[in-house]
């Protein structure tokens, strides 16, 4: 659930975002989820079990070899206490001004979904599926497109990532999780397509309507 948290710059370190958790929204979410909802209760981390799935996930994937230098992840530093309850603290992907840089998503409403930038997913996708990340939500809302704190450029992943099924069956194995990954990422690009299309004809119709004589 990428919407369930919010982002705040860290007051003292320009590098860094604090995401806390939307309770608000997660009790929404688990409203329709009575399954989820029933087991949910029993975790004794609640809400908060999420940062726990991403830390173990970034932990591993980002220490066990696997022939991907620095994997593309936005870097998680630990967590802290806020007024808002405990906060993940993560690394700020930002724009060359130094503001929270656009996701994919972003760009592509943008019309910038160009060659470049989709052989640029295409091994952003490889990496990931290489360093065996397990990811639970692969989509463009997901991917940052920026720099990281060291200055480094490319696409970063910044959530839906994780182990959650209760058997971790793409944890334990690379192969079928990098077939999930490319399945996933498959569905990613068809639902943009589509999306892109729709947004052209809906263009394509605001055209024509301007166009139209009036009496």
């Amino acid at each position: 659930m990428g919407g369930d948290r919010h982002i705040f710059q860290h007051p003292h370190a320009p590098s860094l975002l604090v995401k806390v958790m939307d309770m608000q929204a997660r009790a929404v979410y688990l409203e329709t989820r009575p399954f989820k909802r029933w087991y949910k209760q029993y975790q004794r981390e609640s809400a908060y079990r999420v940062y726990l799935n991403e830390i173990t996930e970034y932990v591993t994937t980002t220490t066990r070899p696997s022939g991907v230098w620095q994997v593309p992840m936005a870097r998680i530093l630990g967590v802290a206490q806020t007024s808002l309850g405990l906060g993940l603290l993560v690394e700020k992907i930002t724009d060359e001004a130094g503001n929270i840089a656009p996701t994919v998503a972003d760009l592509a409403r943008q019309g910038k979904m160009n060659e470049t930038l989709s052989a640029q997913l295409d091994e952003f996708i490889e990496d990931l599926a290489d360093a065996h990340v397990v990811l639970h939500d692969l989509s463009p809302s997901n991917i940052a497109c920026g720099l990281n704190a060291d200055g480094k450029s490319g696409l970063f992943l910044i959530d839906g990532f994780g182990v959650l099924p209760l058997v971790p069956v793409y944890a334990w194995s690379k192969r079928l999780n990098r077939r999930r990954i490319q399945r996933k990422y498959a569905d990613m690009r068809a639902a943009m397509a589509r999306r892109a299309r729709e947004a052209a004809l809906r263009a394509a119709g605001r055209a024509d309507g301007g166009g139209a004589p009036t009496t």
